[in-house]
């Protein structure tokens, strides 16, 4: 016991165990958990079943429904009446033009318009006051909760009708998507359509509302703008005749004889100057001395003109006779006469002339004196009629004002009164895809929905399995128990089947020995063989386990019955003084045991009992105590368990459960190693490693853990180590049970 009180090292055989990985995920394998959710091919099974009967149920009950869609374009129409002759296209709808319109054709006016016009508030599909009550409906009309007859709501069956309708903008498109569902098909159909047909119509009447209001409002203007055009121009007249200034081409009368007045001054003084011009050249003429003959208006005159050709042909003929006559020959003295006449008569007519030129020069200035007296008074009486003018042109202005505006909403109520009459029936929007009433429902679909259903309900399947399987918390395989504590796993002890006569777990080693439950307790007394304590093996074995009801009791009993039957002098110590389970599991009656032994009442002759089916001996748990961790943990148990150790091969002690009592603590200081007991698929693994903490606590790493209670069927689906029997049966040994 010495080199049990100084926790040498301990090993259980070659098996080592490194701690648990602290990085690691949890204790779950991906192995691991795919061979659960396989192992649990059943409840997959029942799950499928379940969610395709479920699926199947509503595909029967639910009642089918038929969506149809209406496709309505939004864009001005191109060659109307009223547009062709436009110089621009017109715009085509934005997005929130668009937008505008859904809200227009999901408004509650024109829904209730919709309502009226197919009379769905008759339809017990879209009004539920006309629907048959169900059972809780009927109770509440019974009880005068509700009335038998309720009145039709238009806002509810307007609700009703929104519910089931949805209008949206095809994408990148200016189409407008009218989908109606219902059960009926030929109500799906109809709705969306006569929707479409009142938007469209509502929009033909907006337009013929705008026209006719423009049409009464310029029939309106036009009416006072008549008015207002006969006052001014009776005005306009009216003071044109009282102010004398009446237009003729386009100005008025002293407006236009001061411009001939002024034409004619200028043209008399134009002529004024010439003719003293004239004058002044000719009497230049006469004072220098010079011949008044060669001026232009005397060269001008036929008179002098005859007789200066008179002249040149009487001096040539006297430059002729002067050839052959003396200038005294009365021949050439006639011709010099005539010549000398002829020169007086063209002095003569030159000085008319002269004459004549100044009397022009003063009727010239005598005109342009009296055409500017003129001018001057024409001027002073124009300084009242420019005032005049001025109010007549303002009268004027206004006149042609009025006039304008009246022509111009002439033309208006013209182009309204066509417009109206050419484009009644035209709106921005046109039905471009009607619907047509469904041969098939759209909901559900059978072929689809029962696919979705197989995948759904696989998916389902699988989920609770591997929901199941990653909250499962027990342990199911000895990878789990040695990964998730790093603790070595001692093996698994399968649970004993039967019906009524199944007998007593720990009896199954001697009525079947060849048997797996008595092959699973061997393999455990392998392990207890192969442990060493230090250079010695170990020889007292403690068998407790996390809570009750895990077989720790069980597996001692059987594990000492194993060491006994293959000749090893074994004893059992039932150490678990608060509910002592060892006898019942031996078939014995109760008598003083350990705890007598300790205080002294009783003797190991009075203490120690023999098993009656096997060479085991017992020391049962004796006399209730008050402190039974006090009493295993005094020197007197020490002392017993030296005492034991120098009789027997091996002491099998059975403690209460670790986490139930301090006892198992006590004992594993007190022991060479320790078999934790660990119900399989069942303890808690948090409940299995505060129970190890405990242990590990007291006896270092001399702990090995043992999955008790093993269902082989569901074990062996998880394609964990194999159990199988032996095909060669042991020869049974007869026994006697008590």
């Amino acid at each position: 016991m010495n080199g049990t009180q100084s926790n040498p090292v301990v090993s259980f055989g070659d098996r080592r165990r490194s701690a648990p990985d602290e990085n690691a995920i949890g204790d779950l394998s991906p192995w691991e958990v795919l061979r659960g959710i396989w192992a649990r091919k059943q409840i997959i099974l029942l799950a499928f079943a379940s969610s395709m009967a479920l699926a199947i149920f509503w595909l029967m009950t639910v009642t089918p429904t038929y969506t149809v869609e209406t496709r309505v374009l939004l864009a001005p129409r191109s060659g109307e009446i009223s547009t062709f002759d436009a110089e621009n296209m017109p715009l085509l709808p934005d997005n929130e033009t668009l937008n505008s319109e859904i809200q227009v054709m999901t408004s509650r006016p024109l829904i209730a318009r919709l309502i009226t016009d197919l009379g769905l508030a008759s339809n017990p599909e879209f009004n539920p006051a006309l629907r048959t009550p169900g059972f809780f409906g009927r109770i509440a009309i019974a009880f005068g909760l509700r009335d038998r007859n309720p009145a039709t709501d238009i806002e509810v069956i307007t609700d009703v009708v929104l519910s089931r309708l949805e209008v949206y903008q095809k994408l990148n498109s200016r189409v407008i998507a009218v989908v109606f569902t219902s059960p009926d098909p030929r109500m799906a159909a109809i709705v969306p359509n006569r929707l479409a047909e009142l938007y469209i119509a509502q929009q033909v009447e907006q337009r013929a509302g705008v026209n006719s209001e423009a049409t009464r409002w310029l029939a309106e203007q036009i009416r006072e703008l008549r008015i207002k055009v006969e006052e001014s121009e009776a005005a306009v007249e009216a003071f044109r005749a009282q102010s004398g200034l009446f237009l003729t081409n386009g100005s008025t009368l002293p407006q236009q004889q001061l411009t001939e007045l002024n034409t004619q001054l200028s043209q008399a003084e134009a002529e004024r100057a010439a003719a003293q011009a004239k004058l002044g050249n000719a009497r230049n003429l006469l004072a220098s001395g010079s011949a008044v003959n060669t001026a232009a208006e005397v060269l001008q005159s036929p008179l002098i003109q005859n007789l200066r050709q008179k002249e040149v042909e009487l001096r040539a003929q006297i430059a002729q006779m002067s050839e052959t006559l003396l200038p005294t020959h009365p021949r050439m003295q006639e011709s010099q006469a005539n010549l000398a006449d002829l020169e007086r008569e063209v002095e003569k007519e030159v000085r008319k002339i002269i004459e004549a030129l100044e009397n022009e020069a003063r009727v010239a200035g005598a005109r342009v004196n009296s055409l500017r007296a003129s001018l001057d008074r024409l001027q002073r009486r124009m300084g009242q009629l420019n005032q005049d003018e001025v109010k007549l042109r303002a009268l004027q202005r206004d006149a042609d004002t009025n006039r304008a505006l009246l022509e111009s909403f002439l033309l208006r109520y013209q182009q309204a009164n066509a417009r109206a009459e050419a484009d009644t029936q035209v709106s921005n929007a046109r039905i471009v895809s009607r619907a047509q009433q469904p041969t098939a429902p759209t909901f559900p679909r059978t072929g689809p929905a029962l696919g979705f259903a197989v995948i759904a309900s696989l998916i389902f399947a699988f989920c609770i399995a591997f929901l199941i399987e990653v909250f499962q918390r027990g342990f199911r395989t000895g990878e789990q128990i040695e990964r998730s504590t790093g603790m070595p796993f001692l093996g698994l002890v399968p649970e004993i089947e039967g019906g009524k006569t199944r007998r007593m777990p720990a009896n199954e080693v001697l009525y079947d020995p060849a048997g797996l439950y008595a092959e699973s307790i061997r393999s455990l007394q392998g392990h207890v063989l192969l442990a060493r304590i230090g250079d010695r093996r170990a020889r007292t074995v403690l068998v407790t386990s996390s809570v009750a009801g895990e077989g720790k009791t069980t597996t001692a009993v059987s594990l000492a019955r194993v060491f006994a039957m293959g000749g090893y002098r074994t004893v059992i110590v039932d150490a678990d003084m608060h509910m002592p389970a060892v006898p019942d599991a031996l078939g014995m009656s109760r008598h003083p045991g350990l705890t007598d032994l300790l205080m002294g009442r009783a003797n190991f002759q009075n203490v120690i009992r023999k098993d009656p089916a096997s060479p085991v001996h017992v020391i049962q748990a004796g006399t209730p105590v008050a402190n039974p961790t006090a009493a295993l943990a005094s020197s007197q148990m020490h002392w017993a368990l030296t005492a034991l150790q120098q009789t027997y091969d091996y002491v099998i002690i059975d403690s209460p459960s670790a986490l139930a009592a301090a006892d198992a603590q006590v004992l594993a200081k007190l022991t060479d190693i320790t078999v934790l007991a660990v119900k399989w698929a069942d303890t808690d693994r948090k409940a299995v490693a505060r129970a190890l903490k405990l242990l590990a606590a007291a006896s270092s790493r001399r702990v090995g853990l043992l999955l008790t209670q093993v269902n082989l069927q569901r074990y062996r689906r998880y394609g964990a180590e194999p159990i199988e029997e032996y095909p060669v049966q042991a020869p049974r040994r007869s026994v006697t049970a008590r």
